[in-house]
């Protein structure tokens, strides 16, 4: 228990060490070796089913869902798994993942 709250202090005077200095330097830029966060599993479907030209019905079928699931998933009213993401987009839109995350990144238009 004192371990943990030793810990805790410290996480909170780095935390404001780093804001400190994130104000100090409002223009500064990101740099290039920040992580970049993978798209949503909503915004992956949309993008691979678009790219292939197959309608939420033909993908739904296909995959063996009902087409309101399916709909569901691209609106993001429901997160998809992931095993789910994947398996739609290589098996279904026969598209490697890593394509379809580079392609919501270079074309975000595609998606909208």
């Amino acid at each position: 228990m004192a371990k943990q709250s030793i810990f805790n202090a410290q996480m909170k005077v780095r935390l404001s060490q780093r804001l400190v200095t994130a104000q100090q330097t409002p223009d500064a830029t990101p740099s290039s070796s920040e992580l970049v966060r993978t798209p949503k599993g909503a915004q992956l479907l949309k993008y691979a089913r678009k790219c292939r030209g197959f309608t939420q019905a033909e993908s739904a079928a296909c995959y063996g869902i009902e087409e309101r699931t399916l709909r569901r998933w691209e609106n993001n009213e429901y997160n998809p798994r992931w095993n789910d993401v994947i398996s739609l987009i290589e098996d279904v839109y026969l598209m490697n993942i890593t394509q379809a995350i580079e392609g919501v990144r270079n074309n975000p238009e595609l998606i909208a």
